[in-house]
């Protein structure tokens, strides 16, 4: 049963609320509630609403962690911590909470000392607006899908926790399609109105552009007339832990609150954005979400998803639950898209990926020499002497917009081995993208079979050999994208055919003359 009535003193509290408003208080208020008690209201309203929940009066027992008498406040029916909105005690006022879909848990518990005199508190079936403070949820016009009614004006409070920023995107948009000053939605950076002049409104069927928070506060408004309606909007939001914008060359990325269980009903994104012409490695180093539905065998539950590109439109790559690690993924370009969706029960520790970028190179041979060479403008912020193949005496040099390295292969740490029955040459390129005393030298192995002049390179770790080395495994082709590996394998032929034919022309010319010389005598 998720919900429990508990009756150590004879007091009986608790209980299903269902009305679209209603009243909620410890028991005995005003008067000193007993020892030994809890109390679990389930406020229940209909499907698309949301609940309001507001305290008048508000005095229980001071702990600094709210040990001993506390009221807790959860976004829906289950005790998951991961749908815990609030714990309180002492007698300072909670904030107005609102819960991100129709059901709302309020638990009320005290221990066998120290009383007080309660508290007191409303709740409301909210149609539209309110403050929300969860990770991640939904905002709708009211009666969404169906038209909005005529009149309506609605606020809505998104606040994350402090040095957090938020993320809105727009789903589905349909308003009145005449001047915005009839039906609109405006989105305000903050939680106020202040120079609403400089805010554009938004109207019509075109959706407004993704959303990002300059602080912890965003505000969204929708106005109605009069007249005309229409279909309405749906936007979904995410905060803190549950989105971020990742653009250094390598990084790590967490569910919420890992290793800790993950929150229940919600959808976070998280974007890799890297300079362009780089691509992404992505690995994986923990899963433990939500099992696959037995009945489907799909990950219908909990879900972890990974797209190739910036938005949920493009390629993909794979959508994983269970406790299965993947293997490392590759993206085509610069940019990948997780998306983390949970539902509203059974949470799990979540997951925790790493991720490198793979610089762009490239890397061919002949039968004597390694040739190699990266734009200048996809890593302007390296020196030519944070390049450099074997040791760092073997340095990049500046060749126009590239950096270069020519070198033979009884140099630069190169040495012979057998793959396959196959004698390759084999090096290790390093790119060094320490900063401020912080190591973080990237590998990556660079491979040559001279009798084919056959050039590849792989991704062999970054600064964190524990999370990243040994997991880039050999797939037998170059990680470079197809164009580049057939270029640069189609370069170093043809230098090294011109070299081989001139001095196969030389030999014959020599020879020549020695048969010459040898009959004349």
């Amino acid at each position: 049963m998720l919900i429990d009535f508990f009756l150590f003193t004879g007091v009986k509290c608790g209980g299903v609320l269902s009305a679209p408003v209603g009243h909620l208080s410890s028991p005995n208020f005003p008067k000193v509630y007993p020892p030994y008690t809890e109390c679990t209201w389930l406020i229940v309203v209909s499907e698309g609403s949301t609940v309001q929940l507001a305290f008048h009066e508000f005095n229980l027992e001071y702990h600094d962690t709210c040990e001993y008498d506390y009221v807790k406040i959860y976004n829906g029916a289950s005790r998951d911590e991961g749908n815990l909105l609030g714990t309180f005690c002492g007698s300072q006022l909670p904030p107005n909470l609102t819960s991100s879909w129709h059901v709302l848990s309020v638990i009320f518990h005290s221990d066998k000392h120290v009383g007080s005199s309660g508290f007191s508190a409303t709740y409301r079936k909210d149609i539209c607006g309110g403050v929300l403070t969860s990770l991640s949820g939904v905002i709708t016009s009211p009666d969404y899908p169906d038209n909005y009614p005529n009149n309506a004006e609605c606020h809505w409070l998104i606040s994350a926790a402090p040095h957090s920023k938020i993320r809105l995107v727009f789903t589905d948009f349909q308003l009145e399609s005449q001047e915005c000053n009839f039906d609109y939605v405006a989105v305000f950076d903050g939680s106020s109105q202040e120079e609403e002049e400089q805010v554009r409104h938004y109207c019509g069927t075109t959706k407004p552009p993704d959303t990002r928070s300059s602080s912890n506060e965003l505000l969204v408004v929708f106005k109605s007339d009069f007249n005309i309606g229409g279909r309405g909007f749906k936007a979904y939001f995410s905060s803190g832990e549950c989105q971020d914008v990742f653009t250094a060359v390598k990084g790590n990325i967490t569910s919420p609150r890992y290793p800790d269980m993950y929150p229940n009903n919600i959808i976070c994104q998280w974007n890799i954005q890297l300079p362009l012409g780089f691509r992404i490695k992505l690995f994986f180093r923990d899963l433990k979400l939500e099992e696959m539905n037995t009945l489907t065998d799909d990950c219908d539950y909990d879900y972890l998803a990974v797209y190739d590109g910036q938005s949920t439109g493009d390629k993909l790559l794979g959508r994983w639950c269970g406790t299965d690690l993947p293997p490392p993924l590759i993206s085509a370009k610069n940019n990948l898209l997780l998306v983390l969706v949970t539902d509203r029960d059974t949470a799990n520790k979540g997951f925790s990926v790493s991720y490198i970028g793979m610089v762009p190179m490239n890397v061919s041979c002949t039968r004597t020499d390694f040739h190699i060479q990266i734009p200048i403008q996809s890593v302007p912020q390296l020196e030519r002497s944070h390049i450099y193949l074997g040791t760092p005496a073997c340095t990049a040099q500046l060749a126009g917009s590239s950096y270069k390295i020519y070198a033979r292969f009884d140099t630069c740490g190169t040495e012979p081995q057998k793959r396959n029955n196959t004698s390759v040459i084999v090096s290790i390129l390093y790119v060094d993208f320490s900063l401020a005393g912080q190591g973080d030298i990237h590998e990556y192995e660079v491979q040559c079979e001279p009798k084919r002049k056959e050039a590849s390179v792989r991704i062999l770790s970054g600064s964190e050999p524990a999370q990243l080395s040994g997991r880039a495994e050999n797939t037998g082709q170059s990680e470079l994208p197809e164009a580049e590996a057939s270029e640069s394998s189609e370069r170093g032929q043809d230098s090294s055919d011109v070299v081989f034919i001139s001095i196969c022309i030389l030999a014959g010319v020599l020879m020549l003359i020695a048969v010459v010389g040898l009959v004349l005598l």
